[in-house]
């Protein structure tokens, strides 16, 4: 009877100490892949490499994920990183008290990081748009209309817009040269970039951009992309980049300032 029991301790006592092994090798690669930026999935019932998403904007701001708070920018380059996250769609907003909100759908792929650097947002106090509507004043400067000319028998020369290589002649925009090249059609006007980055147009109503190198952030773009901004049910009367080359300023029933970055919906701000 005492031996019987002595051999049920030694069985218990093993399996006791096999039991902790398991638990404790379980815990380690847990923990081993946590280190490693894993997470556990539970309604995909397995472990998935985690995203990010880095966020930096013209000022300081408050940070929310699905409607839920989670921290403000840093003091120094007003910048947030979101750690951490599953593959899936996240609602992104950037919101300070006073000024214009910005917002987001963020798809996030695993083991992918997520930029969006260029966020600006618009003061909506009085001192605050009376300095932007100055900064408007300057891109687009009031024009005092030319005198009508008299009549004149010869007839009236075809009118053309030009910069660098690029040409619009009866509403198609074209690169010149060796090889000329037809960019767009029924196209009204158009912009590039201070950086020669970006080409801009617009249609009656809608706002084009067409990348002239390859960019090196995000949203990365290739040399020769081709990308529909965004459409306006009234017409579109002139356009300018506006600040740092992501954004553009457009004139149609009142000026309107937009993102380039399509990404999860564009932010437009009405001045």
């Amino acid at each position: 009877m005492i031996l019987f029991k002595s051999c049920m301790t030694k069985r218990i006592k093993r399996a006791l100490f096999y039991s902790a092994m398991a638990v404790f090798l379980i815990l380690s690669y847990v923990v081993v892949l946590y280190a490693q930026g894993y997470k556990y999935s539970f309604s995909e019932n397995r472990f998935f490499k985690t995203g990010a998403v880095y966020l930096k904007a013209n000022t300081g701001a408050d940070i929310y994920l699905d409607d839920k708070f989670i921290g403000n920018t840093s003091f120094f380059n007003n910048s947030y990183r979101i750690e951490g996250l599953l593959p899936g769609d996240y609602a992104i907003i950037v919101q300070k008290n006073g000024y214009s909100t910005w917002q987001k759908s963020a798809d996030v792929d695993e083991g992918f990081v997520n930029e969006f650097s260029k966020i600006l947002l618009f003061p909506k106090d009085e001192e605050g748009l009376e300095e932007l509507n100055k900064e408007i004043a300057l891109i687009f400067p009031t024009q005092i209309p030319a005198p009508k000319p008299k009549s004149s028998p010869s007839p009236t020369p075809t009118l053309k817009e030009s910069a660098g290589p690029f040409i619009v002649k009866k509403g198609i925009l074209s690169i010149t040269g060796e090889t000329p090249e037809k960019i767009a059609e029924s196209v009204k006007g158009f912009v590039v970039s201070k950086d020669n980055n970006k080409l801009a147009w617009w249609t009656a109503n809608e706002a084009w951009v067409m990348w002239l190198n390859d960019a090196n952030y995000q949203p990365y773009h290739k040399k020769g992309d081709k990308e529909l901004i965004t459409r306006f049910s009234t017409q579109i009367k002139k356009a300018a980049w506006f600040r740092d080359e992501d954004h553009l300023i457009i004139d149609s029933s009142g000026y309107k300032i937009i993102e380039i970055d399509t990404r999860g919906g564009i932010n437009i701000v009405e001045v």
